[in-house]
């Protein structure tokens, strides 16, 4: 029997940077190349993402690549991984995903401009849909999930012990489930509904009706009870939009079409007249996508429940009506949906909150409804616009988690999809330790052995021989990364254009900026006599006001006065043992002084 191996480069014990490895006979399967977003104290960092080099170091072994959905935290850091495994030219990879993610994608890959892009084939995988790798006797089964983004995906991956002969139907020794993104809600027949049958189907691929090991996301696990139908916003957009005396303006995740679907449901069920404006750039592509009409130079993506058109002389009166930004900023009955992508859309808010978005003003009539509860890491954003709404005179909205819970497996789904796949194993993904535990608890009670329960870190790795767990390893305590039996991994930092060049002291070195201030030093040392040539200046930002302070700066000269000196007399005389012997003694004298420890920052010249 096979070989299986499972480890997670990143989205075990934080939120965010998911990136998980299923390893069947050496050959490598990627579900998910997530990022995450930096701390507020993590200054300058754009995005975090995760350590790629086991995958650089093992490029020839990976078969494919499976994304769930085109969320940030699901594909975010996708380009990354494609530049660095494509470097050298040669290393091709296939990435499969259903029709909406596959068009994100690529949209952001021609930000990215990806320059071995031949390399990387995109593969559309529908539901119900078989995807084989004969040559390891490995097939993938995808089917629908309910997440905030229509066409998500689960995976089912199982491997044979021998090839398949003619006319044989299919079937695996070894059966494997990765839900990334769920809830179970079955009363909906649409792009968002996980379909239960398909599931079942899928199981009974397996021989001995065994699954091996369940992974299943557990970043709201803490949430008792099902998530379905807390997870809706409709009920209370629909008021807002027959009363609202202007312009209605509603701000989500760009990348949460499930909430963007609602609104217009609730247009749909009170009959309303508004057209629609979208401020932003991701929102703006993928209903321009949806709404071609037979254009086959461009992607169209068919979706349930989305029926749009920048048509406004189309026929179809159940088409939601889609006009320029612009347009709908002249008129006072219109609905502008603002998005953005984790703190960026509170920024964007924050813009339009104090009139200075060069695209979107307030008016007095308007009505804001801020649709999504902030993520975690986003509260004080989310409430500094409010604070900032709150200044202005229209009518502010504020739906919080406890009126729409995110779309997300709660205590009650993770134990009920246990229930009915009944798995040998099961590993929770995607969340803090306190979340991988409670979703831990809820397999139990659905019947898994307490033992094969198991929680991991990133860079552990599960080991199964012929169906049975047969390893799994740990971090030592001192976490040495020269751990033979785990992988390593790690936060790379993203600033800018530079990938993984800021490392935890630049950062440290950043907060002191930001807190302590700077301090600098310049004098010129004559390089044959070794004597002080002129004036020894200092310039302080974000300590104290030197040129009121005379006392402070004479006390500063003195101490470079007598470093210079004892260096003098030392027969080493070194500027790099002069500069380190100035930063170590003003840091003392300022904190003496004034509480505080800048940096210091000492410049010599020498003539």
């Amino acid at each position: 029997m096979a070989k299986i191996k499972f480890v997670a480069l990143g989205g075990l014990d934080e939120r965010g940077k998911n990136l998980y490895l299923i390893e069947i006979n050496n050959n490598i399967f990627i579900f998910d190349v997530g990022l995450k977003f930096p701390e507020r104290e993590m200054l300058g960092v754009d995005v975090i993402i995760p350590d790629f080099s086991y995958l650089r170091e093992n490029r020839q072994r990976i078969k494919a690549i499976f994304i769930s959905k085109p969320s940030d935290d699901n594909f975010g850091a996708l380009p990354y991984l494609l530049r660095d495994l494509t470097k050298d030219g040669k290393t091709k990879i296939a990435i499969y995903s259903s029709d909406l993610t596959k068009f994100m994608i690529e949209q952001k890959l021609k930000y990215f401009r990806l320059i071995n892009s031949n390399n990387v084939q995109f593969k559309v995988i529908n539901v119900n849909e078989r995807v084989f790798f004969n040559d390891i006797n490995v097939f993938v089964d995808a089917f629908n999930t309910t997440s905030s983004i229509p066409g998500s995906l689960g995976y089912a991956i199982h491997s044979r012990n021998h090839p398949l002969k003619a006319n044989q139907e299919n079937y695996a020794d070894e059966t494997i489930f990765y839900l990334s993104d769920y809830i179970l809600v079955g009363n909906e027949n649409n792009d968002f509904t996980t379909k239960m049958d398909q599931i079942a189907k899928i199981r009974a691929t397996n021989k001995a009706n065994q699954v091996l090991l369940l992974i299943s996301e557990a970043q709201m696990a803490l949430r008792k009870n099902f998530t379905a139908p807390n997870h809706k916003i409709q009920n209370l957009l629909e008021p807002i939009i027959k009363e609202a005396p202007g312009r209605i303006i509603l701000a989500c995740y760009d990348q949460d079409l499930f909430r963007i679907n609602e609104i217009f449901q609730a247009m749909y069920e009170t009959s309303s007249t508004r057209k629609v404006a979208v401020h932003g750039r991701t929102l703006s592509e993928v209903l321009q996508a949806m709404a071609l009409n037979n254009d086959k130079t461009q992607t169209k993506i068919n979706l349930k429940g989305f029926n749009v058109t920048f048509n406004l002389n189309d026929p179809d009166k159940n088409k939601i009506r889609i006009i320029p930004l612009q347009a709908a900023t002249k008129s006072k009955d219109n609905v502008i949906i603002v998005t953005g992508s984790g703190e960026r859309l509170f920024a964007k808010m924050n813009k339009i909150a104090t009139n200075s978005d060069d695209e979107l003003n307030l008016l007095p009539d308007d009505t804001v409804i801020l649709a999504t509860p902030p993520i975690p890491g986003n509260e004080l954003a989310h409430a500094g616009v409010l604070d900032e709404l709150a200044r202005t005179d229209v009518k502010v909205i504020s739906i919080s988690e406890k009126q729409a819970w995110s779309l997300q497996a709660s205590y009650e789904d993770i134990k009920l999809l246990t229930n009915m796949l009944e798995p040998k194993y099961f590993l929770p993904v995607k969340g803090l330790y306190k979340d991988l535990n409670s979703a831990r608890n809820a397999a139990i009670e659905a019947g898994v052995i307490h033992n094969n329960a198991l929680i991991q870190d990133n860079g552990e790795i599960v080991t199964f021989n012929n169906g049975v767990l047969s390893d799994v390893s740990h971090h030592n305590s001192n976490r040495n990364k020269d751990n033979p039996n785990v992988v390593n991994t790690g936060d790379i930092y993203v600033d800018g254009i530079g990938v993984g060049d800021i490392g935890a002291i630049v950062i440290e070195e950043r907060r002191r900026l930001m807190s302590d201030g700077v301090l600098i030093t310049g004098l010129t040392i004559d390089r044959k006599t070794k004597q002080i040539t002129s004036l020894i200046d200092a310039q302080m930002r974000g300590v104290v006001y030197l040129v009121n302070n005379e006392a402070m700066l004479k006390n500063i000269q003195n101490i470079i006065i007598n470093i210079v000196e004892k260096a003098q007399k030392s027969n080493n005389f070194s500027t790099i043992e002069i500069k380190n012997r100035i930063k170590i003694e003003l840091q003392d004298f300022m904190k003496k002084e004034t509480g505080k420890i800048p940096m210091i920052l000492p410049v010599i010249n020498e003539i």
